[in-house]
């Protein structure tokens, strides 16, 4: 059967450095159609979240940058009451070309939040609406990673059989998910496709996960591509002719590219959807 991977868009907030809520002191001024808040998280639900959030012209272009501080008031829309103000951390997804906001954020209850986002200059944007469930679609961090099985270079004459990657990393196609994650070694999993990715964002994503490779010898680097390139056309062009990989279906997911980083024992320790910096990672692999 053939599907291409839905891509949602929904909304986000913030959270400040630490990621402690702050009480919100100041209304935001009146928003203008000058800009809008694109968010690239399609996958919320109660407990900790990372969100991003990007700034964008009425044409789509991306605005915003490193130099531009951004502070999100949000709230539950159903207690107005309970606002709260966080501040976004700029994030490169092309380096020196676009970023978004990253935002860490713990959501107390599932719903629709509001969400306000106050760039420190220019254009005010309206307020947006986030969906928050009570569980996410993918694994979810302190649970168990899915044992997937996935191709190996062992499987294909050559990487390309198996990997959209112009400039392949032969390492990251020696396990499959079930392989890595059973070894009892420190797992990074990016599930990506370069070639056909619909956010624009999977080859710099898998260039970031490549470049950490060299400091960590000893954990798992696996790539894995979003369709399933031996069952879809090989002249294929465009993702309506593509099938999804079953381990993209096996572990809930509904957009490209993320990362999990899994430890020892195969517990998911990290997920992160579509931009990921090194710190992030690394944070977690020690």
């Amino acid at each position: 059967m053939r599907r291409a991977l839905p891509i949602v868009l929904l909304v986000l907030l913030a959270c400040g450095e630490s990621g402690t809520p702050q009480a919100a002191t100041t209304a935001p001024p009146e928003p203008s159609p000058e800009i809008i808040v694109i968010t690239a998280s399609t996958d919320l639900a109660v407990g900790q979240e990372r969100l991003l959030l990007a700034l964008a012209a009425p044409d789509g272009s991306r605005l915003g940058s490193p130099d531009l501080a951004t502070t999100v008031t949000l709230w539950p829309e159903e207690d107005p009451a309970a606002k709260v103000e966080v501040a976004g951390q700029w994030i490169w997804a092309v380096p020196d070309r676009s970023g978004l906001y990253r935002v860490p954020v713990e959501f107390d209850r599932a719903g629709i939040w509001v969400v306000q986002m106050t760039p420190a200059s220019g254009p005010q944007p309206g307020a947006v609406g986030v969906i928050v469930k009570q569980d996410p679609n993918t694994p979810s961090v302190g649970s168990q990673a899915p044992r997937s099985v996935t191709p190996t270079a062992a499987d294909a004459a050559e990487i390309a059989v198996i990997s959209t990657d112009t400039s392949p990393e032969p390492r990251m196609y020696e396990m499959s998910v079930a392989d890595a994650v059973a070894s009892g070694r420190p797992t990074v999993i990016a599930f990506a496709t370069p070639k056909f990715c619909q956010t624009a964002i999977c080859g710099p994503t898998l260039d970031a996960v490549k470049e950490l490779m060299p400091d960590y010898p000893r954990a798992n680097f696996v790539h894995v591509e979003v369709y399933d390139l031996a069952a879809s056309p090989a002249d294929a062009v465009s993702i309506d002719q593509l099938v999804l990989a079953p381990s993209v279906i096996e572990w809930g997911l509904t957009s490209e590219p993320w990362v999990f980083v899994v430890d020892e024992s195969g517990m998911v320790v990290g997920r992160f959807e579509g931009v990921v910096d090194a710190e992030e990672i690394t944070a977690l692999l020690g």
